[in-house]
């Protein structure tokens, strides 16, 4: 079941490279073997995609998703090094950790469109600094909020169109009867 969940998940061209493997696991080891390797033309080129990624009116979920692909793609060539001693005392694992989630979370403000500047600006305002998690729950919010919001802005800008243009024909009669 997880061989054919593999290989269907393939291009063709890889997919037949592995069609004979026997289990999962050979699948697995050859994959890694030939595409688990640090790249640093690779790893430079998604720092890159990741840097220029931006929302560009996609919905904050597509743009999340994007850059969580890219993300994930970087951190299988590039792996953050890992405490490997028994007796670790000083929590660096759980620093790297909290150091790249922070990195992940000014990326992906950084992309946001102009239109989340408000939401943006009270994210980073927080003490302590939200989770990358938190953030997005923020901006979808935001972004969920918006039609709602907007919805019930226009009758108001309805009125004030319709007042103005009342005081102008008011005016307006005003001077033709001098």
């Amino acid at each position: 079941m997880i061989k054919g969940w593999l290989t269907t998940a393939m291009e063709k061209n890889i997919r037949n490279s592995v069609k004979y493997a026997g289990t999962a696991s050979e699948i697995w080891s050859d994959l890694n073997e030939r595409f688990g390797k640090e790249s640093a033309p690779r790893a430079y080129e998604l720092k890159q995609k990741i840097t220029s990624t931006r929302q560009g009116g996609a919905t904050v979920s597509t743009y999340f998703t994007q850059l969580r692909s890219i993300w994930d793609e970087f951190q299988s060539i590039y792996p953050f090094p890992r405490c490997s001693c028994d007796k670790c005392e000083c929590d660096i694992g759980k620093k790297i950790n909290e150091h790249q989630e922070k990195e992940r979370l000014y990326e992906f403000l950084m992309g946001l469109d102009a239109e989340f500047t408000v939401i943006r600006t009270q994210i980073l305002a927080t003490k302590p600094i939200p989770s990358l998690g938190t953030a997005y729950h923020m901006v979808a919010e935001d972004e969920r909020q918006r039609p709602v919001s907007n919805e019930n802005a226009k009758p108001l800008e309805s009125a004030a169109f319709k007042a103005f243009h009342l005081s102008n024909a008011l005016i307006n009669n005003k001077k033709r009867r001098r």
